[in-house]
């Protein structure tokens, strides 16, 4: 089994994060507004226009409890300067402390998670070369806002804990590891 990451996150890595899922539920809420008749087009309020977004945040909430390798030290990278940069903004912007807010024990991925994240990442790289800019931009903030979130001790800590879990579980049993 992977050691736990050492990674820690602050309260301005978290802002960030919810910061970048605000913007897309935002975004995502206002369409349905002026979406117009069904079929025509305007897509609505339609949870699947989220889905490209929410896998990402999956897969960026997964590269950071991945202790080791590129993901994990491509994640703990990015959380650290997301660390920096959200700790420099909320002291500039409300002049308030960034406290850490790591969750105690997180999991980690099992052998078996780790393969079935390798897969996941080639899926979504698949998807990735056949989607257009808004997607990759979708992508891009997804992984991000995983990264950010993946470690912290609130909602979506639970969250990536559910998430771990999951391909720990489903990993393990297609693998034959358990």
């Amino acid at each position: 089994m992977n050691p736990v990451t050492t990674a820690a996150v602050s309260l301005g890595a978290v802002t960030i994060g919810l910061s970048i899922m605000a913007w897309h539920l935002a975004r995502w809420w206002k369409g349905g507004a002026k979406a117009g008749p069904p079929g025509g087009g305007g897509g609505g309020r339609d949870p699947k226009i989220l889905l490209p977004f929410l896998a990402s945040v999956a897969l960026g909430m997964l590269c950071v409890t991945a202790a080791g390798g590129l993901l994990g030290t491509g994640a703990t990278m990015l959380l650290d300067a997301g660390n920096t940069l959200g700790n420099w903004s909320l002291t500039a912007v409300t002049g308030t402390a960034t406290p850490g807010v790591t969750r105690s024990g997180h999991k980690s991925l099992t052998p078996g998670g780790s393969a079935a994240l390798v897969i996941y990442i080639v899926v979504l790289a698949a998807i990735w070369k056949s989607g257009g800019k808004i997607f990759h931009g979708k992508v891009t903030s997804g992984v991000t806002c995983g990264v950010m979130l993946g470690l912290s001790a609130g909602f979506s800590g639970i969250a990536a804990t559910a998430v771990v879990s999951i391909f720990n579980a489903f990993g393990d049993k297609v693998a034959g590891v358990v």
